[in-house]
C-alpha cells in the first residue's frame, strides 16, 4: 500500500542545479535537463567556458572535452544529448558510432573545471590539455586522440 503525500504542481523534471562543483549526472539526466530546457541550469552552465569529463561506465575510459562557445558548457552539453558523441571521433567509434542507448547506459558527466565567459580561449585550451595528461584520457586509457 502506497500513501500520496504530495502531488507537484508540475511535473518533475530533475534535481535542481546543485553548483557547479557538485555536478555529477548520467546521460538520461542530461537529456531530462535539455529537452525540459531547465533554466536553474541552462542559466549557470551558460554563463561560463569550462571543461568537463565523460566517463564511460562500461569500459572505465575517460573522454575530457571544454566549452569555449558564446552558450558555453550549456551548449556543448546539448550538443551531446542530441548526438551521444558531440562529433568527437572517439566517442563516435564506441560501439560503432553510438546510439543514444548506449550512451544512456555508460556516460557521466562532470564538471572539472569553470571558467568566466571573458577568459581567453588558450587559456581553456591549456586547461583542458592540463586535465587530459592528469586523468591519462588519452591513448589505451582514455577516449581522448588529441
Amino acid at each position: 500500500n502506497l500513501e500520496v503525500r504530495e502531488i507537484l504542481p508540475a511535473p518533475f523534471t530533475g534535481q535542481s542545479f546543485p553548483g557547479f562543483e557538485d555536478i555529477d549526472l548520467s546521460f538520461d539526466e542530461l537529456e531530462s535537463l535539455v529537452r525540459n530546457g531547465r533554466p536553474d541550469w541552462q542559466a549557470p552552465l551558460a554563463s561560463v567556458k569550462g571543461i568537463y569529463l565523460i566517463t564511460d561506465t562500461l569500459t572505465g575510459k575517460r573522454y575530457v572535452g571544454s566549452a569555449k562557445g558564446e552558450q558555453g558548457i550549456w551548449q556543448r552539453w546539448c550538443d551531446y544529448a542530441a548526438t551521444g558523441h558531440g562529433g568527437n571521433v572517439e566517442l563516435r567509434a564506441l560501439e560503432n558510432d553510438p546510439t543514444l542507448e548506449y550512451c544512456r547506459k555508460a556516460f557521466r558527466f562532470t564538471l572539472l573545471e569553470y571558467r568566466s565567459a571573458m577568459t581567453p580561449d588558450a587559456v581553456i585550451q591549456a586547461r583542458e590539455d592540463h586535465w587530459k595528461r592528469i586523468l591519462l584520457s588519452r591513448g589505451e586509457h582514455g577516449l581522448n586522440r588529441n
